[in-house]
């Protein structure tokens, strides 16, 4: 409230729905007695703030609160009118409650353009006439809203719900009318009256919305469902026509080009750091790995230039010359990169290579017969698939068997324990490559791993036929898959029931959990090997529910072990035993059919091999999808 230095305000009313009237002289609960000095706006302002303990209210609404409030003024007219033309009046805005009067004097503090817009619209309000001398002006108001967008919100960019910035307005409407000649109950010294009521309770809110949102492009270039497809399928693949997406395809290559850079000519050649073998026999070894090794290589850098020859089929539609040209260049740079040369070399050496090496006599003869009868079975491998008279390289299924099922090399006790474990990772690095890329069984390492890897006993909380119970049990269930996986023609000792657990003497739950588990990785390994029907509910709880609560009863150490051998068990039938499940690895043909058809038949489906992996995953996608929706 604004006027002149003599304003004061002499008593307010507080009149209630019922119409009780309450009177507060001088207004004292709610008008501080100090003024304040806004600056080039108004002087000697006077503000009525009840700081949020009064309403305005509805009429038979039964909420309490108030009709209107009252004001008595006095204004020295005299001193008032001296600088005016009109007779002495009072301004009079109505805020809100958490208007800041300073950003009268301060503009940079409103954040949004309403809240400017709001602001030069509360300065120009200001040289309204609200009150006069010996006038009752009713002063009724509606509240106003207006929510803002702030530039720099993030969600309404994205096209998500906007966090608003609220404005709050309060709109004033003013009627006049004079005093009567014997105004009733009015404090002495009265020369002005105002009342503030509400004039609606509704009231209006005004929303911004944004026109253009990442969430709407999306949905304009094609619908964001469509587009959220578009993306799943190209990540993850169309389950049931293409099941290769973006991130399969990405593993791939980074897989790919692992295996390039290993077989690159930036990639270390082999060395070895021994101990205590001796160089004539260290430069012997080296030259017997360097040899297999690059002779794999030979294989799959004929297949690969063969590849790159046919791919460069296409350019013939331009020019026959460009392709040629091109096609020259091509394998150049790749045989370049590729070390060609060298691995030329190598595969030379390696045909023309001793049927034993003859090592110093300061290596043991039994750690010499071992190192030789391992390479004897590995170059055998090699020449079946790598020589160009492979047809003539007779495999000795012998031979092969010892390859697939005698892995692990036990030198003599005068070999020193680095050198073998250094010889060990050798060997074992070249079977893999053998493995992946000869046999097109990349996973027989990983069989052996999961079938001799060591781990610890249970603890001595448990019973001791409880101990030997579920040892014996992982033992067989590890057996029988490996055995099977490496096609071990031997009898296993198998229980495929869950009875024998049923009697442990662990905590019930634990026992009841254990023998749920058991259950479902024996239902699915019979129904693979041993042909039993298939449940496919049987089948979904072992894929979705694989996580084991142990109760507290049981020790830490224990539950530790339980989860490890569950996990390597699960290895074993998720990446290996449903893979092949579908495969068929032998193929028996008729009597009838001649015995160098049938050899030519197998070796050319022994090259197409390369095949199967995709098929096999394809397979295995479409089972995980269906498993999941049967």
């Amino acid at each position: 409230m604004w006027a002149s230095p003599e304003l004061r305000i002499l008593r307010c009313d507080l009149i209630a729905n019922n119409g009780e009237k309450t009177p507060i002289d001088g207004c004292n609960s709610y008008l501080p007695h100090n003024v304040i000095d806004y600056d080039i706006y108004r002087d000697h302002c006077l503000t009525f703030k009840a700081n949020k303990t009064i309403k305005f209210a509805k009429q038979n609404s039964g909420i309490d609160g108030l009709q209107k409030i009252g004001f008595y003024f006095y204004d020295n007219t005299t001193a008032a009118e001296i600088n005016t033309l009109g007779i002495a009046s009072l301004t009079i805005q109505l805020t809100p409650p958490d208007f800041n009067f300073n950003s009268l004097t301060d503009t940079n503090k409103a954040i949004s353009q309403m809240d400017k817009a709001t602001l030069s619209e509360f300065k120009l309000q200001l040289n309204f006439i609200a009150g006069m001398v010996n006038y009752a002006a009713v002063v009724k108001f509606k509240t106003s809203t207006y929510r803002s967008i702030l530039s720099g919100d993030a969600r309404a960019i994205f096209g998500l719900g906007p966090n608003y910035h609220v404005t709050q307005k309060i709109e004033n409407f003013i009627n006049y009318f004079p005093f009567n000649s014997n105004p009733y109950n009015i404090p002495a010294g009265t020369t002005g009256y105002f009342s503030i009521a509400a004039g609606s309770f509704t009231q209006e809110q005004t929303s911004e919305e944004r026109s253009n949102t990442v969430l709407g492009a999306i949905a304009a270039a094609g619908g964001a469902f469509g587009t959220m497809a578009g993306i799943i399928v190209f990540f993850f693949g169309d389950f049931r026509l293409s099941p290769r997406g973006f991130v399969h395809k990405s593993l791939y290559f980074i897989q790919n080009s692992i295996d390039f850079i290993k077989r690159s000519r930036f990639y270390p050649k082999l060395d070895f750091k021994f101990s205590k073998i001796n160089d004539e026999d260290k430069t012997k070894l080296v030259d017997g790995f360097r040899k297999m090794k690059y002779t794999i290589f030979y294989h799959l850098l004929q297949n690969d230039l063969d590849e790159i020859n046919e791919d460069q089929g296409w350019i013939m539609k331009f020019e026959y010359k460009l392709e040629n040209k091109f096609g020259r260049f091509a394998n150049k740079i790749y045989q370049w990169l590729m070390n060609k040369a060298y691995i030329d070399t190598m595969f030379n050496k390696y045909k023309v290579r001793e049927e034993s090496l003859n090592f110093s006599s300061t290596m043991h003869k039994d750690d010499q017969k071992l190192l030789n009868e391992e390479f004897r079975k590995i170059g055998h491998v090699i020449d079946t698939y790598v020589l160009v008279n492979r047809l003539k390289n007779q495999k000795d299924q012998k031979i092969f068997a010892e390859y697939k099922h005698k892995r692990e090399i036990k030198f003599s006790d005068n070999m020193d324990e680095k050198d073998k474990k250094l010889l060990n990772d050798e060997f074992r690095k070249i079977r893999k490559l053998i493995d992946k890329h000869l046999l097109d069984e990349p996973n027989i390492e990983k069989i052996f791993e999961a079938f001799n890897s060591q781990r610890e006993d249970f603890s001595n909380d448990m019973d001791k036929g409880d101990k030997e119970l579920l040892i014996d049990e992982f033992r067989q269930i590890r057996n029988v898959i490996c055995n099977r996986l490496l096609e071990k023609d031997v009898e296993i000792k198998y229980d495929n029931s869950v009875e024998k657990l049923k009697s442990l003497k662990i905590h019930i739950n634990d026992r009841k959990l254990l023998v749920i588990e058991f259950y479902k990785i024996k239902h699915v390994i019979n129904s693979i090997l041993f042909n039993e029907s298939k449940n496919q509910e049987i089948y979904k709880e072992y894929k979705m529910n694989r996580k084991l609560k142990f109760s507290n009863e049981m020790n830490e150490k224990d539950k530790k072990l339980l989860k490890g051998e569950f996990r390597t068990i699960r290895d074993l039938v998720d990446n290996l035993l449903l893979n092949e499940q579908k495969v068929r690895k032998n193929i028996n043909f008729s009597e009838k059919i001649d015995s160098c058809d049938k050899e030519l038949l197998t070796y050319y489906i022994s090259e197409v091999n390369g095949v199967r992996n995709e098929v096999r995953g394809i397979r295995n996608d479409i089972d995980n999808h269906i498993l999941k929706i049967v």
